[in-house]
């Protein structure tokens, strides 16, 4: 009895004195390596001449990322749902920048309407060996009781999608052996959101599916295809997020970021080959700190944060 009772107390000794002595400096290095990380970042390579596919670029944070794309003399695919709009977004960014801009009508969660674009992209404007998976679904009708059509359609959107663009563009950046691929994922993939499942779920499943196929390409050896997912807070892209937002008191930490802040800071950081990009930056070091504590902590800040903005 006094045996197991003295092991945990060596237990816990070990357990303090690593939370009092270890914990500071595991941080004070993660920091002092991202910020050199930050300080040291590559010039952009060029892409001009190059072919882009950026899904859900209509309106929003997307045409935002293909007006980056194209200021830096890059042709473009706007792919979207919405192809009314796609079409003058895509007339917009060609006259204004001179670059092959064209509109293409797609569900991304469709496998064969992924593989019929890159057909019809390669006969109109080029070979694409840039791809930004951006289209997201941000919403449900209810945020709390969300339909079983409105999950799966997260799912398949946010998520399924990324494994059918992936699949179809990646082999042509294999064959030019060069290449970019963007995930636009969100601060909700490194930080759990509570009342937010399906949401918070797929962004977390796409920040592991970018570092899983950055290993198998560096397995493959295709280094020369670089690989970037990006974490935005939120953006004031849409009404009800902003409202959102706002309700619940996270304007109130960090201001909402306007989406051409983010996509600026999101093509650059993808051309100087940075693997991850979060903004505003600074959080990263919270998520960082937040991952260090015990799963249990974790849960608890995580369900403190609802309740709070619950009242507020």
């Amino acid at each position: 009895m006094f045996g197991k009772s003295f092991h945990k107390v060596i237990i816990w000794i070990i357990y303090i004195s690593l939370a009092v002595f270890v914990f500071p400096i595991v941080l004070v290095v993660s920091s002092i390596i991202t910020n050199i990380d930050s300080c040291r970042r590559k010039k952009e390579k060029s892409i001009k001449n190059e072919v882009a596919v950026v899904t859900g670029s209509a309106s929003g944070l997307g045409k935002n990322i293909a007006i980056e794309l194209a200021a830096r003399g890059c042709h473009v695919a706007i792919c979207d749902i919405n192809y009314d709009l796609a079409v003058t977004t895509a007339k917009e960014i060609a006259e204004k920048y001179g670059v092959k801009a064209k509109a293409y009508k797609v569900d991304v969660s469709k496998y064969d309407e992924i593989v019929e674009l890159n057909e019809k992209l390669t006969n109109d404007i080029g070979f694409a060996t840039i791809l930004v998976n951006n289209a997201g679904l941000l919403m449900h009708s209810d945020r709390l009781k969300p339909t079983v059509k409105e999950i799966e359609a997260m799912i398949n959107v946010n998520y399924t999608s990324h494994f059918w663009t992936n699949r179809v563009f990646m082999e042509n950046m294999k064959r030019a052996r060069k290449g970019y691929l963007m995930a636009m994922c969100s601060i909700a993939g490194l930080q759990a959101f509570a009342q937010a499942e399906p949401y918070s779920s797929t962004k977390f499943a796409v920040r592991t599916l970018m570092r899983i196929l950055r290993a198998e390409l560096k397995i493959e050896g295709f280094r020369c295809i670089h690989l970037t997912t990006v974490f935005p807070y939120f953006i004031r892209t849409n009404a009800r997020v902003t409202q959102l937002a706002e309700e619940g008191g996270f304007t109130k930490v960090i201001p909402l970021l306007e989406s051409e802040e983010v996509a600026q800071r999101a093509v650059s950081g993808m051309l100087c080959g940075e693997v991850e990009v979060i903004i505003p930056s600074f959080t990263a070091l919270i998520y960082r700190l937040l991952v260090l504590l015990p799963q249990r902590v974790q849960d608890y800040l995580t369900a403190a944060n609802v309740s709070t903005s619950n009242n507020i």
